[in-house]
């Protein structure tokens, strides 16, 4: 059933995944981030002594629950997915590889930063905890695979209003192979795009100086669905 985290993160979003709750009650991927945060505290240790007791012993005081900081990088669509659920309590669930983990909710923030990795700029995500960590024992059947794209897809492309380059053709690479594409453009009037299964294509078609971005969506039976997007610049 599942692909591997470091499959997922074959999407130009790059990273490791951190899951959040879905409106169907599954945990799936978030945004891929730069490690997947924290989980727990060492509590604070209160002294505790007895008058006619000549021996000081301790107990467990607050335990605290610190914010989780991921870095992640600052790629268009990893933004809209923040900006999306900036301030909202989102449920998530860190995962370790032998499918515990660990569940709570909390409030996102982010910042970008001047970190430049391979050319990328990142910006740190920041997670206030709304609730404690709650342990589980069995991930397994809480979660559900996304799908991700494997092929590269530029994040801008340049085409001309009339002459040689009107037109631009992005192979299209999914994991699970073979998942349903569709295309939809902001500004119609500007450019359009449109997916060839039989070729396994997005074509990118100028109508008119501006700029557009189309979004293109991959689904498939069992898996969340992801979105890349591409600026279209007309010249």
């Amino acid at each position: 059933m599942f692909n591997s985290i470091e499959d997922r993160a074959l999407s130009e979003h790059r990273g490791s995944g951190i899951y959040a709750k879905k409106s169907n009650g599954k945990y799936s991927l978030l945004l891929p981030v730069e490690g997947t945060g924290e989980n727990g505290a060492t509590p604070n240790q209160l002294d505790k002594t007895a008058i006619g007791n000549r021996q000081k012993t301790s107990v467990e005081g607050r335990q605290d629950n610190p914010q989780k900081s991921l870095p992640f990088f600052a790629h268009r669509d990893n933004l809209k997915i923040l900006e999306d659920l900036k301030g909202k309590v989102v449920e998530f669930i860190r995962v370790l590889p032998d499918f515990t983990g660990f569940k709570y909710s909390g409030t996102i923030s982010y910042m970008l930063n001047n970190t430049d990795v391979d050319g990328l700029e990142q910006g740190q995500l920041t997670i206030t905890p709304t609730t404690s960590d709650e342990y589980v024992e069995n991930c397994y059947d809480l979660l559900e695979d996304t799908v991700v794209f494997t092929s590269s897809i530029d994040d801008t492309i340049e085409l001309g209003a009339t002459g040689d380059h009107t037109s631009e053709v992005i192979s299209i690479a999914t994991n699970p192979a073979g998942a349903s594409i569709t295309v939809a453009s902001d500004t119609t009037g500007v450019a359009t795009g449109s997916y060839n299964a039989s070729t396994g294509a997005v074509t990118i078609n100028a109508v008119a100086a501006g700029t557009a971005i189309i979004t293109i969506t991959a689904t498939a039976t069992g898996y969340a669905s992801f979105k890349r997007t591409v600026l279209v610049i007309v010249k």
